[in-house]
């Protein structure tokens, strides 16, 4: 019984994390998961990492416009403000050296960390950098 037990455990440990792992990589994978517009809601982080930064405070909307022919648009207070070539691939974060989402465009490269559910939390791809929160 007791090994039963210890079994039904693993079985349902490997369960979940292999799981966990899938649903993160459907959400990049699948290259329409990023097509659309993405309204900047707040920025958190630089030197002190307590920075909060949002259109409310500086009076700046952005808005990125991510299509299917590998382009991404911005947009500030509703002007088209630059045009960019964007990818997605796996690479390493400079946090923790291991394989993430990159995003990069306009020579910068993001951490993707979270792209689900109308909500995209990228981050630079440096230190003191800012974590960037937008919605569709």
């Amino acid at each position: 019984m007791k090994k039963f037990r210890i079994l039904f455990l693993i079985v349902f440990v490997l369960f979940f994390s292999f799981c966990s792992l899938t649903n993160e990589g459907k959400n990049i994978e699948n290259s329409t998961a990023i097509l659309g517009s993405w309204d900047w809601q707040e920025s958190r982080g630089g030197i002190s990492g307590k920075d909060v930064v949002t259109p409310e405070i500086t009076g700046v909307r952005i808005k990125l416009v991510f299509k299917a022919n590998d382009k991404v648009s911005v947009f500030t207070n509703g002007l088209e403000t630059a045009s960019y070539t964007y990818k997605i691939v796996k690479g390493k974060s400079i946090f923790d050296n291991k394989e993430h989402y990159l995003l990069t465009f306009n020579e910068m490269c993001y951490v993707v960390q979270y792209i689900e559910k109308g909500h995209l939390t990228i981050k630079d791809n440096f230190a003191d950098g800012y974590v960037f929160n937008y919605v569709k």
